[in-house]
Protein backbone atom coordinates (compact mmCIF):
# COMPACT_ATOMS: atom_id res chain seq x y z
CA UNK A 1 0.00 0.00 0.00
CA UNK A 2 1.34 3.62 -1.01
CA UNK A 3 1.98 6.21 1.56
CA UNK A 4 -0.62 7.88 0.82
CA UNK A 5 -3.35 5.16 0.43
CA UNK A 6 -2.62 4.24 3.90
CA UNK A 7 -2.64 7.74 4.85
CA UNK A 8 -6.21 8.46 3.65
CA UNK A 9 -7.08 4.93 3.92
CA UNK A 10 -10.32 5.79 6.66
CA UNK A 11 -11.12 9.45 4.71
CA UNK A 12 -11.14 7.15 1.58
CA UNK A 13 -13.77 4.44 3.21
CA UNK A 14 -15.70 7.31 4.62
CA UNK A 15 -15.90 9.32 1.43
CA UNK A 16 -17.22 6.34 -0.63
CA UNK A 17 -19.84 5.66 1.85
CA UNK A 18 -21.01 9.10 2.01
CA UNK A 19 -21.01 9.29 -1.97
CA UNK A 20 -23.41 5.68 -2.20
CA UNK A 21 -26.11 6.90 -1.62
CA UNK A 22 -25.49 9.38 -4.43
CA UNK A 23 -24.09 6.32 -6.59
CA UNK A 24 -26.76 4.02 -6.30
CA UNK A 25 -29.58 6.23 -6.76
CA UNK A 26 -31.66 6.83 -9.69
CA UNK A 27 -32.31 10.54 -9.11
CA UNK A 28 -30.19 12.91 -11.49
CA UNK A 29 -26.99 14.41 -8.95
CA UNK A 30 -26.42 17.97 -10.08
CA UNK A 31 -23.57 19.35 -8.57
CA UNK A 32 -23.55 23.12 -7.95
CA UNK A 33 -20.09 23.68 -9.31
CA UNK A 34 -17.79 26.81 -8.77
CA UNK A 35 -14.93 25.44 -10.65
CA UNK A 36 -13.14 25.04 -7.22
CA UNK A 37 -11.65 22.16 -5.49
CA UNK A 38 -14.91 21.24 -2.92
CA UNK A 39 -17.17 21.13 -6.00
CA UNK A 40 -14.88 19.89 -8.34
CA UNK A 41 -14.23 16.80 -5.83
CA UNK A 42 -17.78 15.42 -5.81
CA UNK A 43 -17.67 16.61 -9.88
CA UNK A 44 -15.13 14.47 -9.96
CA UNK A 45 -16.71 11.15 -8.23
CA UNK A 46 -19.52 11.29 -9.96
CA UNK A 47 -18.71 12.06 -13.18
CA UNK A 48 -19.60 8.23 -14.29
CA UNK A 49 -23.03 8.54 -12.80
CA UNK A 50 -25.73 8.01 -15.41
CA UNK A 51 -27.14 11.73 -16.06
CA UNK A 52 -25.32 13.70 -14.24
CA UNK A 53 -24.47 17.34 -14.42
CA UNK A 54 -23.35 20.23 -13.17
CA UNK A 55 -24.82 24.00 -12.98
CA UNK A 56 -22.97 27.50 -11.84
CA UNK A 57 -25.34 30.83 -11.60
CA UNK A 58 -23.73 34.20 -11.51
CA UNK A 59 -23.07 37.27 -12.36
CA UNK A 60 -22.10 37.61 -16.28
CA UNK A 61 -18.17 37.18 -15.87
CA UNK A 62 -17.73 36.21 -12.55
CA UNK A 63 -14.95 34.19 -10.35
CA UNK A 64 -17.44 31.27 -10.76
CA UNK A 65 -18.31 31.25 -14.33
CA UNK A 66 -15.24 31.56 -15.46
CA UNK A 67 -13.49 29.17 -13.25
CA UNK A 68 -16.41 26.42 -14.20
CA UNK A 69 -16.51 26.90 -17.75
CA UNK A 70 -12.62 26.25 -18.03
CA UNK A 71 -13.15 23.34 -15.65
CA UNK A 72 -15.66 21.15 -16.94
CA UNK A 73 -13.66 19.39 -19.81
CA UNK A 74 -11.58 17.24 -17.21
CA UNK A 75 -14.54 16.35 -15.77
CA UNK A 76 -16.22 15.43 -19.07
CA UNK A 77 -19.94 15.99 -17.50
CA UNK A 78 -22.76 18.35 -19.15
CA UNK A 79 -22.93 21.37 -18.14
CA UNK A 80 -25.30 24.49 -17.82
CA UNK A 81 -25.29 27.79 -16.32
CA UNK A 82 -26.94 30.95 -15.44
CA UNK A 83 -26.43 34.81 -15.09
CA UNK A 84 -27.62 36.50 -12.50
CA UNK A 85 -28.99 39.27 -14.65
CA UNK A 86 -31.42 37.26 -16.49
CA UNK A 87 -32.87 36.64 -13.42
CA UNK A 88 -35.30 38.38 -10.47
CA UNK A 89 -32.96 38.21 -7.65
CA UNK A 90 -34.68 41.26 -5.66
CA UNK A 91 -38.25 38.88 -6.18
CA UNK A 92 -36.70 36.22 -4.93
CA UNK A 93 -34.61 37.98 -1.78
CA UNK A 94 -38.34 39.28 -0.93
CA UNK A 95 -39.93 35.87 -1.09
CA UNK A 96 -37.18 34.42 1.09
CA UNK A 97 -37.04 37.27 2.96
CA UNK A 98 -40.89 37.50 3.57
CA UNK A 99 -41.03 33.65 5.19
CA UNK A 100 -37.66 34.46 7.22
CA UNK A 101 -35.83 31.81 5.48
CA UNK A 102 -32.93 34.62 4.39
CA UNK A 103 -30.85 35.57 8.03
CA UNK A 104 -29.12 38.85 9.06
CA UNK A 105 -27.30 40.63 6.06
CA UNK A 106 -23.66 39.05 7.48
CA UNK A 107 -24.90 35.43 6.05
CA UNK A 108 -27.26 37.20 3.57
CA UNK A 109 -25.11 36.81 0.31
CA UNK A 110 -24.18 33.42 1.04
CA UNK A 111 -27.91 31.86 1.35
CA UNK A 112 -29.13 34.22 -1.66
CA UNK A 113 -26.59 32.71 -4.20
CA UNK A 114 -27.08 29.26 -3.08
CA UNK A 115 -30.75 29.79 -3.40
CA UNK A 116 -30.88 31.18 -6.68
CA UNK A 117 -28.72 28.06 -7.75
CA UNK A 118 -31.59 25.98 -6.15
CA UNK A 119 -34.24 27.66 -7.97
CA UNK A 120 -32.80 27.40 -11.43
CA UNK A 121 -30.38 24.20 -11.43
CA UNK A 122 -31.40 21.53 -13.73
CA UNK A 123 -34.34 18.58 -12.44
CA UNK A 124 -32.41 16.66 -9.69
CA UNK A 125 -31.31 16.30 -6.30
CA UNK A 126 -28.56 18.96 -5.77
CA UNK A 127 -25.28 18.07 -4.19
CA UNK A 128 -23.14 20.55 -2.35
CA UNK A 129 -20.01 21.21 -0.98
CA UNK A 130 -20.63 22.50 2.17
CA UNK A 131 -18.16 21.39 5.13
CA UNK A 132 -15.08 21.35 3.45
CA UNK A 133 -13.62 24.90 4.80
CA UNK A 134 -14.96 24.00 8.72
CA UNK A 135 -13.47 20.51 8.51
CA UNK A 136 -10.07 21.41 6.80
CA UNK A 137 -9.77 25.10 7.88
CA UNK A 138 -10.32 26.39 4.59
CA UNK A 139 -10.98 30.14 5.85
CA UNK A 140 -8.42 33.10 6.02
CA UNK A 141 -8.72 33.43 9.29
CA UNK A 142 -7.19 30.73 10.24
CA UNK A 143 -3.72 32.09 8.82
CA UNK A 144 -1.17 33.25 11.68
CA UNK A 145 -3.04 30.91 14.17
CA UNK A 146 -1.73 29.17 16.73
CA UNK A 147 -2.62 25.34 16.74
CA UNK A 148 -4.69 25.64 20.00
CA UNK A 149 -6.40 28.49 18.56
CA UNK A 150 -7.46 26.73 15.26
CA UNK A 151 -8.82 24.53 16.85
CA UNK A 152 -11.06 26.18 18.76
CA UNK A 153 -11.69 27.72 15.66
CA UNK A 154 -12.86 25.10 13.47
CA UNK A 155 -14.58 23.58 16.29
CA UNK A 156 -16.70 26.71 16.71
CA UNK A 157 -16.88 27.00 12.84
CA UNK A 158 -18.45 23.43 12.52
CA UNK A 159 -20.89 23.92 15.11
CA UNK A 160 -22.00 26.47 13.90
CA UNK A 161 -22.29 25.16 10.19
CA UNK A 162 -24.14 22.34 11.45
CA UNK A 163 -26.35 24.12 14.37
CA UNK A 164 -26.96 27.19 11.95
CA UNK A 165 -26.21 27.22 8.35
CA UNK A 166 -26.60 23.63 7.02
CA UNK A 167 -30.58 24.04 8.64
CA UNK A 168 -30.89 26.95 6.91
CA UNK A 169 -29.83 25.95 3.85
CA UNK A 170 -32.04 22.89 3.96
CA UNK A 171 -35.04 25.25 5.19
CA UNK A 172 -34.43 27.47 1.88
CA UNK A 173 -33.91 24.06 -0.71
CA UNK A 174 -37.29 22.81 0.70
CA UNK A 175 -39.01 26.20 0.43
CA UNK A 176 -38.20 26.03 -3.42
CA UNK A 177 -38.76 22.35 -3.95
CA UNK A 178 -35.58 20.59 -3.98
CA UNK A 179 -33.83 17.79 -2.31
CA UNK A 180 -30.20 18.40 -1.40
CA UNK A 181 -27.44 16.31 -0.61
CA UNK A 182 -23.77 17.47 1.50
CA UNK A 183 -21.35 14.75 1.16
CA UNK A 184 -18.88 15.92 3.17
CA UNK A 185 -21.57 16.71 6.25
CA UNK A 186 -22.05 12.50 6.48
CA UNK A 187 -21.47 11.82 9.95
CA UNK A 188 -18.62 9.07 8.59
CA UNK A 189 -16.85 11.84 6.77
CA UNK A 190 -17.00 14.20 9.71
CA UNK A 191 -15.19 11.53 12.01
CA UNK A 192 -12.55 10.62 9.74
CA UNK A 193 -11.89 14.24 8.74
CA UNK A 194 -11.78 15.34 12.29
CA UNK A 195 -9.03 12.53 13.22
CA UNK A 196 -6.23 14.39 11.51
CA UNK A 197 -4.34 16.26 13.79
CA UNK A 198 -4.93 20.29 13.54
CA UNK A 199 -1.01 20.86 12.47
CA UNK A 200 -1.82 18.82 9.14
CA UNK A 201 -5.02 21.11 8.39
CA UNK A 202 -3.05 24.79 8.96
CA UNK A 203 -2.69 26.79 5.70
CA UNK A 204 0.29 27.02 3.60
CA UNK A 205 0.36 29.03 0.42
CA UNK A 206 -3.12 27.76 -0.26
CA UNK A 207 -6.02 27.03 2.94
CA UNK A 208 -6.71 23.64 3.01
CA UNK A 209 -3.85 22.02 2.27
CA UNK A 210 -4.86 18.48 3.64
CA UNK A 211 -7.88 18.10 1.59
CA UNK A 212 -6.59 19.47 -1.14
CA UNK A 213 -3.57 16.42 -0.75
CA UNK A 214 -6.73 14.27 -0.39
CA UNK A 215 -8.62 15.45 -3.33
CA UNK A 216 -4.95 14.72 -5.57
CA UNK A 217 -4.97 11.54 -4.14
CA UNK A 218 -8.31 11.06 -5.67
CA UNK A 219 -7.28 12.13 -8.73
CA UNK A 220 -8.72 15.61 -9.78
CA UNK A 221 -6.63 16.84 -11.84
CA UNK A 222 -4.38 19.88 -10.54
CA UNK A 223 -6.46 22.94 -12.58
CA UNK A 224 -9.28 21.92 -9.63
CA UNK A 225 -7.53 20.64 -6.26
CA UNK A 226 -5.28 23.92 -6.57
CA UNK A 227 -7.85 26.26 -7.77
CA UNK A 228 -7.47 29.27 -5.13
CA UNK A 229 -10.60 29.66 -2.56
CA UNK A 230 -13.21 32.00 -3.49
CA UNK A 231 -16.06 32.01 -0.98
CA UNK A 232 -19.69 31.62 -3.14
CA UNK A 233 -21.48 34.79 -2.02
CA UNK A 234 -17.99 36.88 -3.95
CA UNK A 235 -17.48 34.49 -6.80
CA UNK A 236 -20.95 34.28 -7.94
CA UNK A 237 -21.27 38.11 -7.48
CA UNK A 238 -23.81 38.16 -5.12
CA UNK A 239 -22.15 40.31 -2.74
CA UNK A 240 -21.28 42.91 -5.50
CA UNK A 241 -25.14 42.44 -6.05
CA UNK A 242 -26.21 43.58 -2.69
CA UNK A 243 -23.81 45.80 -1.71
CA UNK A 244 -24.31 47.82 -5.04
CA UNK A 245 -27.94 47.64 -4.29
CA UNK A 246 -27.38 48.91 -1.02
CA UNK A 247 -26.27 52.02 -2.91
CA UNK A 248 -28.37 52.51 -5.06
CA UNK A 249 -27.15 51.49 -7.74
CA UNK A 250 -28.24 48.76 -11.02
Amino acid sequence: MTEARARFAALDAAFDGALEPLRAADERPVVLFSGGVDSGLLAWELRAQPHARLFTVGRSGCADLRRAAAAVAPIGLPWSSVELEGLDLEGLETRLTSDGTLPEAAQRGILLALAAGFEHAPPGRLVLGQGVDELFLGYAHFRGLSLLQARERSEDDLARLLERDVPRTLACARRLGREVSCPYLDPGFLGAARAFATEEHLPGELTKPLFREFARHRGLPEALAGAPKKAIQYGSGVDRWLRRRAAGRP
